[in-house]
């Protein structure tokens, strides 16, 4: 039995998701396809275009079996932990035989080569990466120029593009935990991750967030998720949220915030009130050495209170279609992490899992969702069957 792995935000599903998971179903011969996707909010610290049941079951109507919710506090951070995270979960079904990404650039030797190098953090690319930091430079710029000393340009090229670098972090993680997991690349097609025109049928996800208003965008997304954008209600607020969150913590308070670092909650709190929107508060506090999505994420990670936390894996089920319903039957022998579909049945509830309820319940008041009725321990799994049908 082959059972792909693939991790994603589907934010939202795209054409350019569906010939990624096409073709590496096709690639792996998989019997089934088990997605681990992040929830409301997104590795940017933005919130999400649609809610996670939304996003979930576009992903099972457009081929996924299974969806799992990628935990907030691996979501919204940086791509170590996002791959950590999903990697994490993947490996602890128990039965996963392949796991598929895309990539930019390179090929699947070349980025396993390059991976290789970040697993084993020599004592010299250490020492390379301490003296750019201090330096002033970004991690993604220190460890380029890490590699690039080490192993060559060439394979430093492949540590920049934003498909990369979730792929060099997922092929990390699989070798630091030995994993018998088997890899499929897929080049990306289309716009790239950054292009902010919609061009021909696939265009990147930042594009189409970008043009909600034209009718051009269906040309680019699937009918499922065409149909869900034209329902899914704004998100409003989120800006007052962020800066009332920040206003309500010490510095002190601030620095322990999971990503914040070496005085930055200083920047933070000088910049608070000077802000007239969100866009402008990042702007003034990121710099050189911290780029504009790492402030995004700290901003958002303080909103939901998230600090240094112990590694936690669990299988929140969101979504599964009728080869979902066997490969859950099948979890309930192999998978060696919490299997979860109903939280009222889960006691204690693990220290993570609490975030990602936060995280709902602040995404419900930003959309002008019933808080009630929108609740994790309200909303079930999306389950299709060949029999019923069941909306979450």
């Amino acid at each position: 039995m082959n059972v792909l792995g693939i991790i994603a935000e589907y934010n939202p599903f795209h054409n350019g998701h569906l010939y990624h998971l096409q073709q590496c179903r096709q690639m792996s011969e998989a019997d089934f396809v088990v997605v681990v996707m992040s929830g409301n909010f997104t590795q940017r610290g933005e919130p999400a275009i649609m809610d996670k049941w939304t996003r979930s079951r576009i992903a099972i109507n457009c081929g996924a079996d299974l969806v799992l919710e990628l935990p907030f506090a691996y979501g919204v951070n940086s791509a170590e932990y996002f791959a950590r995270g999903g990697i994490g979960i993947l490996s602890g079904l128990g039965c996963v035989t392949h796991l598929g990404f895309g990539a930019e650039k390179g090929s699947l030797a070349q980025l396993e080569q390059a991976a290789s190098c970040l697993a084993k953090e020599s004592d010299r690319f250490r020492a390379l990466m301490k003296q750019n930091l201090d330096e002033g430079h970004s991690y993604a710029r220190s460890r380029e120029a890490a590699v690039a000393e080490t192993m060559g340009t060439r394979l430093a090229q492949l540590t920049l593009t934003p498909n990369n670098i979730l792929a060099l972090e997922y092929l990390k993680q699989l070798k630091l935990c030995n994993s018998s997991i088997k890899c499929i690349m897929v080049n990306r097609k289309g716009s790239g991750y950054f292009d902010t025109e919609l061009k021909g049928d696939i265009a990147s996800a930042t594009a189409i967030r970008s043009h909600l208003s034209q009718e051009q965008i269906e040309l680019c997304v699937p009918k499922e998720t065409f149909q869900a954008l034209r329902k899914a209600p704004p998100v409003k607020g989120y800006f007052d949220l962020v800066r009332s969150a920040v206003l309500n913590r010490s510095c002190e308070e601030l620095s322990r915030i999971f990503s914040v670092g070496e005085g930055l909650e200083n920047r933070i709190k000088g910049q608070i009130r000077r802000a007239e929107d969100l866009e402008s508060l990042i702007g003034q506090i990121g710099s050189k050495r911290y780029p504009k999505t790492r402030i995004s994420r700290i901003l958002c990670q303080n909103l939901m209170g998230l600090t240094y936390f112990e590694e936690q894996f669990y299988a929140r089920v969101l979504a599964a279609g009728p080869g979902g319903t066997k490969l859950l039957r099948q979890l309930k022998k192999t998978a060696q992490i919490p299997l979860i579909t109903n939280l009222n049945k889960i006691q204690p509830l693990p220290d993570l899992l609490e975030k990602d309820i936060l995280a709902s319940d602040i995404y419900n008041l930003l959309t002008g969702a019933n808080l009630y009725k929108n609740c994790d321990y309200v909303r079930h799994p999306y389950i299709e069957s060949s029999n019923s049908i069941q909306f979450a």
